[in-house]
């Protein structure tokens, strides 16, 4: 198993966590009011925005768009920063999808 999938098993656990998508060292983290159905967040409320805005105060840099965010670390990342970023993102998807 890879960093990257390692990173992705917490996340897909996630209670508004609708899917987890990985290409290579790419990760994308689709969120969604209602998972099982995959009922989105409004596009208004800004749920990737808020997540991105939280990760970088906490110095990883995450893609949002729209309600997915797009996890793409370095090739030269260690497995520290990996775990790292890891715990960064699920921090930012929590403060995201707060009511």
């Amino acid at each position: 198993m890879t960093g990257v999938q390692t990173c992705a098993l917490p996340i897909c656990q996630h209670p508004q966590v609708a899917e987890v998508r990985q290409q290579g060292m790419i990760l994308a983290v689709e969120l969604a009011q209602s998972p099982h159905q995959r009922a989105p967040y409004p596009a208004a409320d800004r749920r990737g925005l808020r997540a991105y805005q939280h990760a970088l105060t906490r110095g990883v840099l995450l893609r949002p768009l729209g309600n997915t965010l797009y996890l793409m670390p370095p090739y030269v990342i260690t497995a520290a920063e990996l775990g790292r970023v890891c715990e960064v993102l699920i921090e930012a998807v929590d403060v995201a999808t707060r009511p």
